[in-house]
């Protein structure tokens, strides 16, 4: 089948559909050149490349190379930022963390503390952390920042459009309890799916056998897949290293493999915010 007519039809369209009011052909080469920019928008084929008649082929001009790259990359940001909000929503479907940030005002009016530093830390060298499959245990007392912490650092990551899935412990148990067979798989498999899976409260899911086994299933399979973890805990961590009940010590065992303990210290902010609701609930009321 001889395609040239076709080839020949293609490339006389194209060049129909470039031509512009203010074109003009160049004396010098002969070629068709934009009367904006000045630039060529035709090019003559290789020698051995000519058919039919047909010696050039139709080019973007400098200014139509510059609009089509504009066009592209606020397709590019569009795109970019569409992905970013289906991974937030995505991330937190348990937690309203959206919002929890970094960079929040009420974070920089005070400070970063010295734990926040460390997890904003893993944050910004993510790459490397999840080339060695390192993660994060958060341990503390209540209040004391560990899970907004965490939630910082799954928003620093998302806006890198990594994948987070961040979700308290006491739902996963909650959620394997009413599922069997193939739909428990299949939601350890959600669990898995992510890269980087933040399990919040750990220590507060009910003190059962089935709780804890529930528990290990899941730290045991995301050790396995290579994936990294960030853990929020109030148990201290003389508790975790030292857990007598083998139920526990196999929990935190596997956890502590691949988890590098942070300590939350400080007073307890809920208690600091509760005082304020008082406070401003008192002066409203007493008038």
């Amino acid at each position: 089948m001889n395609c040239e007519p076709i080839i020949a039809s293609m490339l006389e369209s194209v060049t129909e559909a470039q031509i512009a009011p203010d074109d003009y052909i160049n004396p010098t080469d002969g070629l068709r050149y934009c009367g904006k920019c000045y630039t060529p928008k035709e090019k003559y084929f290789d020698e051995q490349h000519r058919f039919s008649g047909f010696t050039r082929h139709p080019i973007l001009c400098k200014c139509e190379a510059e609009e089509k790259e504009r066009r592209d990359e606020e397709m590019r940001d569009f795109n970019r930022r569409n992905h970013i909000q289906l991974l937030r929503s995505e991330a937190f479907t348990d937690i309203p963390a959206a919002a929890w940030r970094f960079d929040n005002p009420d974070i920089l009016s005070h400070g970063l503390n010295a734990s926040q530093k460390i997890v904003q830390r893993y944050a910004q060298k993510w790459d490397e952390a999840k080339v060695q499959n390192l993660g994060l245990c958060l341990f503390g007392n209540v209040g004391t920042g560990k899970s907004y912490a965490a939630g910082c650092a799954a928003n620093a990551l998302i806006d890198r459009q990594i994948s987070v899935l961040f979700v308290r412990v006491t739902t996963v148990v909650t959620q394997l309890q009413g599922l069997f067979n193939k739909d428990r798989e299949q939601y350890i498999k959600t669990l898995m799916r992510p890269d980087l899976l933040i399990l919040d409260d750990l220590g507060a899911e009910r003190s059962t056998s089935f709780g804890k086994e529930c528990v290990f299933d899941v730290v045991d399979r995301r050790v396995l897949s290579g994936k990294p973890m960030i853990i929020t805990t109030n148990t201290p961590l003389h508790a975790l290293k030292n857990a007598t009940a083998t139920e526990d010590r196999r929990i935190y065992d596997r956890l502590l493999t691949v988890c590098a303990p942070v300590e939350f210290k400080g007073e307890n902010h809920r208690k600091a915010r509760a005082a304020d609701t008082t406070r401003i609930a008192t002066n409203l009321l007493a008038q």
